[in-house]
């Protein structure tokens, strides 16, 4: 039986690596020019709602949230929706003060909440106003500069934890959950060789494609990532293969070097 869709989420978003992406100037601080923003189609700008927006299209759920960059948008369409929420769940985009940054929810007990974001600094740094990369976060679940939580409806129908006693996607609530932690400078388990030859569908030839294209390796896309492998991607497979001799033969078959490989060169994990 297949993983709920919020787990696959949280499991994703918990192996993006926690670094800075941003390059420094001397002159204007960092600069907002992340893949994160590349991807979105949007670069170049404050992007922590755009990597929360990243986090679920990478893992094809990008169309049970808006495609926004603002926080106060965002925290509009879900109460509109009936999405909008004062407790934490896992997956949700928590809006933080009044607006001003998002983060996605990996975890909460009955007094933090536990966060990932993009657009963030290290916990404990101060940022003077800019973020730089993506970093993990504790904070009080009552503080002031908590404002609510944007609960998206996974389509699968499965309610993520949850600390809302009367979530309306049916969920019980709980004391806690914490997401776990993925290895450092680890690619999610290799799933296998058969979801990754020539017209297989999944989740996991979705994942292969977005590192493929952050890595822009081979051909570009002209439409982007998809859940199908093509020709297309079998060719980019290959592009990153005579890169790397560790890789040989560039047969443009998934294995399990080539499925690390394309995770760490797509992180900035791995030299070019």
């Amino acid at each position: 039986m297949a993983d709920p869709q919020w787990k696959r989420l949280v499991e994703h978003v918990m192996a993006v690596p926690e670094r800075v992406y941003e390059h420094w100037s001397s002159t204007e601080g960092w600069d907002n020019d992340t893949e994160f923003g590349k991807e979105y189609g949007e670069n170049r700008v404050s992007w922590c709602v755009i990597f929360d927006w990243d986090m679920y299209h990478d893992v094809g759920l990008d169309k049970v949230v808006p495609k926004t960059d603002n926080v106060t948008a965002f925290s509009k369409w879900a109460r509109e929706k009936g999405a909008w929420s004062a407790y934490p769940s896992i997956g949700a985009w928590v809006n933080l003060d009044n607006g001003q940054h998002t983060e996605i929810v990996t975890g909460f007990d009955e007094r933090y909440v536990h966060t990932k974001g993009g657009n963030s600094v290290k916990a404990g740094s101060t940022d003077n106003g800019q973020g730089n990369g993506v970093w993990s976060h504790r904070e009080l679940r009552r503080a002031q500069r908590v404002s609510g939580y944007f609960a998206p409806r996974f389509p699968d129908g499965i309610c993520p934890p949850t600390a809302d006693p009367a979530d309306p996607r049916g969920g019980r609530a709980v004391d806690s959950y914490r997401a776990r932690a993925a290895a450092s400078h680890t690619a999610p388990e290799f799933p296998g060789r058969k979801y990754f030859v020539l017209g297989a569908v999944s989740d996991h030839a979705l994942l292969l494609q977005t590192w493929l294209q952050r890595g822009n390796w081979g051909p570009p896309y002209k439409v982007g990532p998809s859940r199908t492998m093509t020709a297309l991607d079998l060719e980019k497979v290959r592009a990153l293969q005579k890169h790397y001799p560790a890789l040989a033969p560039a047969d443009g078959l998934t294995g399990p070097l080539t499925w690390s490989y394309a995770y760490e060169v797509a992180y900035g994990l791995r030299a070019r």
